[in-house]
């Protein structure tokens, strides 16, 4: 018998075999995971983590003076779901490492909101069909063409600059023109929409048709049957004959009727133009190679006057 009275000599339990160990590993494995997973789940779901690209920047400033501010990122940008979320949050948990560790990123592919998103928060059953005096039945438009809710309401969290805070009719003639959906205004406006141009407009609208002509479309859907109704031909006084050597009173009087049409560029063709100090004895050769080289700007009354006061043919 051995001391003890065990038949068998003890053999002391190995140290990794011993308690103290096992509660080491699993403090040590769980704080691995928090390492790995549970800090890049929870930073990716902050702002600081979504404002920290120089490109999101502006994006956070528009985003903190929204209706908005309140909802963070990822409950917008990122698909609903748990595999959508467990998915992203992954590649971002790589991303972040893959910057610690000084290698490439997995490329950012960016999401835009999707319907699901927005659903969550504003369900179809809580949209009326019509409001401020137009009809717009959210769940028919939602399934057509793969319309998103982001395609008509971009401003609601990001807002551009001079980008105006309401819905506007940018997308709809996407369907709602002569080959679609009806273009009638009474199709969508319950009543009458209020009219947007100054009392000026009619004067103005050639400059800015010129800078913003989607803008234009918007609700005038068809340039060609809308535009060309007046646009198609000059006005009355343009077929005098005459009128490229009398408009300058006119220019004079009214030049925005004329900049409606044409702008400064246009004038220049003909008024910007310099002739030499000798010109006037040099310009034979240059009026004989047709008609339309001095006509352009100058009325043949002026030649024919000029011509008989030195007595030179022309």
């Amino acid at each position: 018998m051995t001391e003890g009275g065990h038949r068998y000599p003890i053999k002391q339990r190995a140290w990794y075999r011993r308690p103290w160990f096992t509660f080491v590993v699993v403090i040590a494995f769980l704080a691995g995971v928090g390492a790995v997973v549970v800090i890049p789940v929870s930073a990716t779901d902050s702002l600081a983590y979504c404002s920290s690209c120089k490109a999101t920047r502006a994006a956070e400033a528009s985003w903190s003076t929204s209706s908005h501010k309140d909802v963070t990122c990822t409950a917008c940008h990122v698909p609903p779901g748990f595999v959508a979320q467990a998915r992203w949050r992954i590649e971002e948990a790589k991303n972040i490492w893959a910057s610690y560790l000084a290698v490439d990123r997995a490329p950012d592919r960016g999401h835009m909101p999707g319907n699901a998103n927005c659903l969550k928060c504003h369900p179809l059953g809580k949209i009326p069909n019509e409001s401020n005096g137009v009809r717009m039945k959210h769940d028919v438009h939602i399934r057509l063409r793969n319309l998103t809710c982001a395609d008509c309401h971009d401003y609601t969290s990001h807002r551009k600059a001079g980008q105006p805070a309401r819905v506007t009719m940018q997308t709809c003639p996407m369907c709602h023109n002569e080959q679609g959906a009806p273009n009638r205004c009474d199709f969508c406006h319950a009543a009458p929409p209020v009219d947007q141009h100054r009392p000026d407009y009619l004067k103005e609208h050639g400059r800015e048709a010129r800078l913003n002509e989607a803008g234009c479309l918007r609700c005038h859907h068809d340039k060609k049957t809308f535009c060309d109704a007046c646009h198609a031909f000059p006005p009355a006084p343009h077929f005098s004959g005459r009128w490229r050597y009398t408009h300058g009173a006119d220019a004079r009087t009214d030049s925005q009727s004329c900049e409606a049409c044409h702008d400064r560029a246009y004038c220049a063709q003909c008024h910007a133009v310099t002739h030499p100090v000798d010109w006037e004895a040099l310009h034979g050769p240059t009026s004989r190679q047709g008609p339309g080289a001095c006509l352009v700007c100058h009325p043949q009354g002026m030649c024919d006057t000029c011509h008989e006061e030195r007595g030179v043919n022309p």
